[in-house]
C-alpha cells in the first residue's frame, strides 16, 4: 500500500507534536508544579463556587524595579507559570506591614476536571508606588527579595 503525501504529512505533524510535548514537559519541574497546588477551597466571599480550586500560584522569580524618578516609584516583577490548560490567574493581593510588602497571586481553576498539562509562563507588573526612604523586603507567594530606597 502506498503512502500518500497527505498521510505522510499528517504523520510528520503528530511527530513534531509529540516532540513538542516532551519538550515542554522537560522544561518544568513537575515536583514544584504539583506541590504548589493546594487543596480544593470550599470557595469565597467572591462568588467562587465550590467547583473551583483555589492556589497560590507558583512563582519561578520576582525582581524589584526602581523607577529613576522623585518620588520613586517601586514595581514588582513576577515571573510565574500555570500549571494546566484549566488554571488562570485569579487575584492579585497587596498589603504592606511596616517595611514588609506581601503580594499574593492566586489561581483558579475547575475542580475534577481533566486538564492538559502544559505548562504557561505568566509574567505580571505589580506596581508597589512611591515608598520613603529605607531597606524593604518583598514577599510574592513563597519568594522572598530585599531591597533598598534612598
Amino acid at each position: 500500500m502506498k503512502t500518500t503525501r497527505f498521510q505522510l504529512l499528517h504523520r510528520m505533524m503528530l511527530f513534531a507534536a509529540i516532540i513538542s510535548a516532551i519538550c515542554c514537559i522537560g522544561c518544568a519541574d513537575i515536583d514544584d508544579i504539583f506541590n504548589n497546588i493546594d487543596e480544593p477551597s470550599n470557595g469565597d466571599s467572591n462568588g467562587v463556587d465550590n467547583q473551583s480550586i483555589i492556589a497560590d500560584m507558583p512563582i519561578a522569580e520576582i525582581e524589584v524595579l526602581l523607577a529613576e524618578s522623585d518620588p520613586v516609584q517601586v514595581t514588582v516583577q513576577v515571573n510565574g507559570w500555570l500549571p494546566d490548560s484549566c488554571t488562570e490567574h485569579h487575584e492579585t493581593h497587596l498589603t504592606q506591614e511596616g517595611n514588609t510588602i506581601t503580594i499574593q497571586i492566586t489561581t483558579i481553576r475547575p475542580k475534577d476536571f481533566a486538564c492538559a498539562t502544559v505548562v504557561t509562563e505568566y509574567q505580571e507588573r505589580v506596581s508597589i508606588g512611591t515608598l520613603p526612604a529605607g531597606d524593604y523586603k518583598v514577599i510574592v507567594n513563597d519568594v522572598e527579595a530585599q531591597f533598598r530606597v534612598d
